[in-house]
């Protein structure tokens, strides 16, 4: 459950889910996953794009199912999603860790970009130093790179509202109730290289 009495900055950005749009003052952001889409589509290359859809769809089940579980309590699943739930109850029971938000929109002040993290707060207990940065995946493999520049996307955007950061990390929840936890590096300068290649190619586009 979310702290009682905890609190994050909050920020004017709005979100469009149906076409996953950030706006700001009626301007359009791209987003953290969509900055890392060339990187995405070397990971996944090859992969059938009704299975990438069919994961894509129970990914964001299970994303919602475990916010309403860490924002409200509730326990409500899917067949098809209710070994993740499983194993993020499972993790809870383990690391006991205190939330501050999820499923947070967030976007850098200067760099112009936006996106939700997972999960904001404490993994071990608040030592002053800043908060923790969870981000989510039921995919099948652990793509340490690939988790380490989208959560330092999320962690930077954050820390131009003033938010420290402690530590970057992925959970991987499977679909046998099991979950891989580790943090990962920062790797923020990685992440400005792929948003220098959007904006090369934008510039393109335009051309």
């Amino acid at each position: 459950m979310i702290a009682e009495g905890s609190a994050l900055p909050r920020l004017p950005i709005e979100f469009e889910p149906v076409e996953h749009v950030y706006t700001l003052s009626g301007i359009r952001l791209p987003s953290v996953t969509q900055l890392m889409k060339p990187y995405s589509m070397i990971i996944y290359e090859g992969i059938p794009a009704e299975v990438m859809q069919i994961a894509a769809d129970r990914g964001t089940r299970a994303h919602a199912q475990v916010s309403n579980y860490v924002r409200f309590g509730l326990l409500e699943t899917d067949e098809d999603t209710e070994p993740y739930l499983a194993a993020f109850e499972q993790f809870e029971a383990e690391k006991h860790p205190a939330w501050l938000a999820s499923e947070y929109r967030v976007y850098h002040k200067f760099m112009r970009y936006a996106g939700t993290v997972d999960l904001i707060g404490f993994v071990k207990p608040d030592d002053g130093t800043g908060v923790d940065v969870v981000d989510i995946k039921t995919t099948k493999n652990f793509h340490e790179n690939s988790i380490a520049i989208q959560v330092s996307g999320y962690a930077e955007a954050l820390a131009s509202h003033g938010v420290k950061v402690r530590a970057r990390y992925g959970l991987q929840l499977f679909n046998d109730g099991n979950y891989r936890f580790e943090p990962v590096k920062n790797k923020y300068n990685t992440f400005l290289m792929c948003i220098n290649l959007y904006n090369e190619a934008l510039g393109d586009k335009a051309g």
